[in-house]
């Protein structure tokens, strides 16, 4: 069983579905495997086989297609930071279920995408769900949140506003490979990688994000935000947040996951030089 599964229903017991869309959570994914170990690489395919033409972007959105058909009563709440930090541990336990394992490494790939959406680790009328706002034009069921999850991120990849979530493949493997081009002299590695203290990184990684809030998201205030059309000159200005936020997104799970894939074929050498070691005397 599981035992990671009744935090995530705390997680949306009390939040509204929240989560970068799935173009977003794709992109990240196709990214993150664009700097694989291969390590990584053998860990996620022994862990994701790919079957009926799905890949490691269907992981991405596994999560939120999963947990939307739970209907969990209100019963507290954990956050993403913890739920990365409890998904580290279950990795790192080779002893576990391999099917629990699969989980843990899907709801992984998910909830370190989603603390990289300022939204996401702010609380503010319920990380901006309640905070009702315009986008080129469209109004009626329009929210911060949605237009930082989605509206954004499909705007500055030139899909229209009634997309199908299963169209959004192709555009991510895009958006992935232009970030990897654009990208390709920084760093292809995430400052912070010690995944015995994984809350550490999660709860660092989040303040960073949260600070968005302040610096861009919510600069002019929530009245400016609802008095005007966000489809403009905040997008102009939200559009390289965005890129920069899955770029991070990104580099930061392929760190997580070389780490992680690194730590358990050490451990797997070490115990078989152990029973080698046992065979002797045995």
């Amino acid at each position: 069983m599981n035992l990671l599964l009744p935090f995530l229903i705390f997680i949306y017991s009390l939040q509204p579905a929240a989560c970068w869309g799935d173009l977003g959570h794709r992109t990240v994914a196709y990214l993150a495997q664009k700097y694989f170990s291969n390590e990584a690489k053998q860990l996620v395919d022994d862990l994701l086989p790919g079957n009926n033409g799905q890949d490691i972007s269907d992981a991405a959105v596994w999560a939120d297609k999963m947990l939307r058909t739970i209907h969990p009563e209100a019963v507290g709440f954990l956050s993403r930071q913890i739920v990365v930090a409890e998904d580290t541990n279950q990795l790192s336990d080779q002893n576990l279920a391999k099917d629990d394992q699969a989980d843990a490494l899907k709801f992984l790939i998910h909830f370190l995408g989603d603390i990289h959406q300022p939204l996401h680790v702010e609380a503010l009328e319920q990380g901006g769900n309640k905070i009702h706002v315009c986008f080129d034009h469209y109004c009626s069921k329009e929210n911060l949140h949605a237009i930082w999850d989605t509206d954004i991120p499909h705007k500055m990849n030139g899909i229209k506003h009634n997309r199908k979530h299963n169209e959004e493949k192709e555009p991510a493997e895009r958006w992935a490979a232009s970030l990897f081009q654009a990208n390709r002299f920084r760093p292809y590695y995430a400052e912070c990688s010690d995944i015995q203290n994984p809350l550490e990184c999660a709860m660092l990684w989040a303040k960073e994000t949260n600070r968005l809030n302040c610096d861009y998201v919510l600069k002019n205030g929530i009245d400016w935000v609802e008095e005007n059309d966000l489809g403009g000159e905040y997008y102009d200005g939200a559009a390289p947040i965005v890129n920069e936020q899955i770029y991070k997104a990104g580099v930061r799970l392929a760190t997580w996951i070389n780490t992680l894939a690194a730590q358990r074929t050490s451990s797997m050498g070490y115990l078989a030089a152990q029973g080698g070691r046992l065979g002797r005397y045995f």
